[in-house]
């Protein structure tokens, strides 16, 4: 199968240089707001579907490196203007009657080993071009009308648009203009799903019925010579034709049904697409169509190769982990290193926070809603700032074991506090023990004593004249936990963890904190 194996990237938009390596099949790009999602695929389109070929010279002060840019300025000269450089790197069928237009040494020059199939897109300053430009130059400012762009293969030969490696399509649902959306989806897949031969035909029987069309509806000649008629240069198929279902053309289905229709006439594998690109997939979605969407990729994702950007963390889970590229401080990482029965069960599971987790920069990790309340409540209380002040995100495991999310932690090298209950059993306290002295960036925090067996006990044990105080009590209740008697104000914080945590949340009070947890809110903030 044709598919993208990778990208390198120099001095466009927010990347000075990054390289990018793709999966065959599945591909989702994450990353916080501003990582560089979109650029990617924008610096894939650029090369593949030569993107602002014909634009005006203006736009390249919104493609060039901002770091580049301030460098030149900083240096004024021919040899520290800013240039854009991207190069995709393909795979390639050999018996591809065009393979051959794309293999070749890569264009930057290294040794002859490095023979791969590929396209190389450069934006430069012509020299040649800016002759006398000099001055101009070494004032700061950046020749924009004398930059060149060029698309060459590997083969050193000149790339049109024309002569594709693939099929491929962009669908972005991230556009609030519709029209220029369709028009290019239309034609991608209009020159998809037929060859060239029956389009052509399909072209000129269209303006040759178009022409007698016009001639049947018998407008009166303007004079004696003159005549209305239908300029065929104005009407070109490709820019009106539509998909229709039921009678219904695609642009009147909503900006949902639209994101989803197009997903599944993308992978339909009768259109013969190689490389989908898609960006936010999940807009204008609600859950069940975007639960359709995920089945629809997950079930046909071995046909094409795909290549998504997403905030979500339903497809980001769901579309299995290990596809994961991750975005983080200008380079890449990939996720196949995270074990794939933890994957797979991220992959099950619906009620998970793995997208929070990787782009947090520092997170705590609770087992429940209890903690999830209050644990802000003490970190501002020890610490006099907010979670959010110090970019720290608390994440309820929610009935996950925080093992599963370790391990997500431990292939990222993030850095994760546990704060979690010891159930009684000295075997978690030494297992938590064993695990915090063989690794540095995840450490595990709970009560060293078993008395001590859960959050509600510990934080009773210090506070209980405060407590005893604040929390009414029924008379004639038991208040039994699991059938054994902790007292009347322990057995109801027990057995009403949340309502008690958010009483404790709003009533202004001051409570003293247990240590483990005084301990995690130090070792995260180091």
């Amino acid at each position: 199968m044709d598919y993208i194996k990778a990208l390198h990237i120099q001095g466009f938009k927010k990347f000075d240089s990054l390289d990018v390596v793709f999966n065959e099949h599945m591909n989702i790009i994450v990353g916080e707001n501003e990582a560089g999602k979109s650029t990617i695929l924008e610096a894939i389109k650029i090369v593949i579907n030569q993107l602002y070929r014909n634009a005006d010279k203006s736009v390249l002060k919104d493609l060039f490196n901002t770091q580049n840019v301030v460098a030149f300025q900083t240096n004024p000269g021919i040899k520290t203007l800013p240039q854009i450089v991207i190069e995709v790197e393909l795979e390639l069928d050999p018996h591809n009657k065009n393979a051959s237009f794309f293999f070749g040494e890569v264009y930057g020059g290294r040794t002859k080993q490095d023979e791969k199939y590929g396209i190389r897109f450069e934006c430069k300053y012509d020299e040649e071009l800016g002759s006398g430009m000099e001055s101009t130059i070494s004032e700061g400012k950046i020749p924009y009308e004398y930059y060149s762009l060029s698309w060459k293969t590997f083969a050193n030969r000149q790339y049109q648009i024309i002569k594709r490696p693939f099929y491929f399509l962009s669908i972005d649902t991230t556009s609030s203009v519709t029209s220029p959306s369709f028009n290019y989806y239309n034609r991608t897949l209009f020159s998809s799903k037929y060859d060239e031969s029956t389009r052509i035909k399909a072209k000129n029987e269209f303006r040759t019925k178009l022409e007698e069309v016009f001639e049947s509806v018998g407008l009166p000649p303007i004079s004696d010579n003159r005549k209305f008629g239908v300029d065929a240069k104005k009407v070109i198929l490709e820019t009106i034709i539509s998909v229709y279902e039921d009678s219904i053309p695609l642009e009147n289905r909503g900006s949902g049904m639209e994101s989803l229709i197009k997903t599944q006439i993308a992978l339909d594998k009768a259109n013969g697409l190689d490389v989908i690109l898609m960006e936010e997939p999940e807009n204008h979605l609600c859950s069940i169509n975007l639960h359709k969407m995920l089945q629809e990729i997950s079930s046909k994702q071995k046909e094409s190769q795909i290549i998504i950007a997403t905030h979500s963390n339903m497809i980001a889970s769901r579309l299995n982990l290990n596809n994961v590229i991750w975005i983080t401080s200008n380079q890449t990482r990939s996720l196949a290193v995270v074990d794939k029965d933890v994957a797979n069960f991220f992959e099950k599971a619906d009620d998970n926070a793995f997208l929070q987790l990787l782009l947090s920069k520092k997170a705590i990790l609770v087992e429940g809603p209890t903690e999830f309340l209050l644990l802000p409540l003490f970190y501002h209380q020890i610490t006099g700032h907010t979670i959010e002040e110090d970019e720290i995100s608390i994440i309820s495991c929610n009935g996950i074991s925080y093992n599963r999310y370790l391990s997500i932690a431990t292939a990222t090298k993030k850095k994760i506090a546990v704060i979690t209950d010891n159930d009684q059993k000295q075997s978690n306290i030494d297992e938590a023990r064993s695990f915090n002295s063989a690794n540095d960036s995840q450490q595990i925090f709970m009560a060293d004593s078993i008395d001590e067996w859960t959050w509600e006990v510990c934080i009773y044990k210090i506070n209980n004249a405060e407590l005893d105080s604040m929390i009414e009590i029924q008379e004639g209740a038991d208040y039994l936990f699991h059938k054994k008697d902790y007292g009347k104000v322990l057995g109801k914080m027990l057995n009403n963890k949340v309502e008690i945590a958010y009483q404790m949340l709003t009533s202004g009070k001051k409570f003293e904190i247990p240590q483990y947890i005084k301990d995690a809110i130090e070792w995260i903030r180091k």
